[in-house]
């Protein structure tokens, strides 16, 4: 069995002051599908028939390589692809018992896994947590990039599907139709967005749940470069 390659890229760091890049596609294999093509934060994903969802952060668990996304991108067992290339399956998912999907990336002749895959440059050099004040920046497919700041921690949110707490809430807004994306401050890792209220024209609030809790959770390392 091939063991997956992981890779660092350095990026330029992700600005804050008056707009983030946007995410997007990852790097397309030719047709006669090359190896080694990145996919990582910033990837655009189709889960099982056709629900497409963004990428949030790459990890890995000893040489097994995963994708972290938001809720509601997939089921166990669902399988994974980008670009029309098989990527894995989702290997954990259950609202809101657990506010993210975790994709095990089997596919490593076609893809390599790497910190950030989308073709705007960004940073990811770690996962300290922002504190509240702090900016932050919602990186999604809906409509690029938003940032806002953190304005609290340990909020409780009520869901029709149950109650889930922990959660970071920001002044970042979410856009209708986004599905999994990122969360950074700066070049550091903050979480996967779970939901929110309100839209970009009006101002809305967003939430996350931190990318520290997602990891601890199955003993992951985040990709950084």
């Amino acid at each position: 069995m091939r063991m997956p390659r992981f890779r660092f890229v350095p990026a330029i760091l992700l600005g804050l002051a008056l707009a983030c890049p946007a995410p997007a596609s990852a790097a397309e294999p030719d047709a006669e599908g090359t190896a080694g093509a990145p996919l990582g934060g910033g990837s655009q994903l189709v889960i099982g028939s056709g629900a497409r969802c963004t990428a949030g952060f790459a990890a890995v668990s000893g040489t097994q390589g995963h994708l972290i996304a938001g809720p509601g991108c997939g089921a166990i067992g669902d399988s994974v692809t980008s670009a029309g290339i098989p990527v894995g399956t989702v290997a954990a998912a259950s609202f809101p018992e657990r506010a993210h999907t975790l994709i095990a990336v089997t596919n490593t002749s076609d893809w390599e896994l790497v910190a950030w895959a989308g073709t705007e440059p960004a940073s990811i050099a770690g996962s300290a947590e922002a504190a509240v004040g702090a900016p932050v920046c919602l990186l999604g497919s809906a409509d690029g990039a938003r940032c806002g700041t953190v304005q609290a921690k340990n909020v409780t949110i009520n869901f029709p599907e149950g109650v889930l707490s922990g959660l970071t809430q920001t002044s970042a807004c979410a856009e209708p139709g986004d599905r999994g994306g990122t969360f950074l401050s700066g070049d550091q890792a903050q979480g996967v967005p779970v939901g929110g209220s309100g839209d970009c024209a009006s101002g809305g609030t967003s939430f996350f749940q931190p990318i520290a809790e997602i990891l601890a959770l199955y003993g992951l390392t985040l990709l950084t470069g």
